[in-house]
């Protein structure tokens, strides 16, 4: 684990990203797909939302947040079902456990900022690079 992970221009990591803007283009495969890979993948760094009810573990997935920050800096990604089938997608920055920033930002552009944390944290972890390449499957 020594050596750092590139994956940027390495065609595994082309291929994730493509399947998670694929994946994220439409708001139902988005919530029943890429958020079960991106929980089986990253762990207990994403925390889902469901809507209410007893058993809701069978409920369908309304909210997404990623913590994607590591040694207490890095991206917060969430993504909230509203409404109507829209999609709220905001992207925090934090700094020493505090957050700077929180913006909203439209569907492409979160999945953008998606793509980049992940490399980022691939980078930073083999444990996390093998894991994205789960997403594949």
């Amino acid at each position: 684990m020594g050596d750092e992970i590139e994956p940027q221009g390495d065609p595994g990591f082309d291929m994730v990203a493509a399947q998670v803007r694929a994946d994220a283009s439409d708001a139902d495969t988005f919530f029943k797909v890429l958020t079960a890979k991106l929980s089986d993948a990253l762990g207990d760094r994403v925390r889902l939302e469901r809507s209410g009810g007893l058993l809701k573990r069978d409920r369908p997935v309304t909210g997404v947040e990623l913590d994607l920050t590591s040694a207490g800096a890095g991206t917060v990604l969430s993504a909230r079902r509203e409404r109507g089938g829209v999609v709220a997608c905001t992207v925090a920055r934090k700094v020493r456990g505090i957050v700077l920033s929180t913006k909203p930002v439209s569907m492409p552009e979160w999945v953008e900022e998606l793509v980049s944390a992940l490399g980022e944290e691939s980078r930073r972890s083999e444990q996390t690079w093998n894991a994205l390449h789960g997403l594949l499957s």
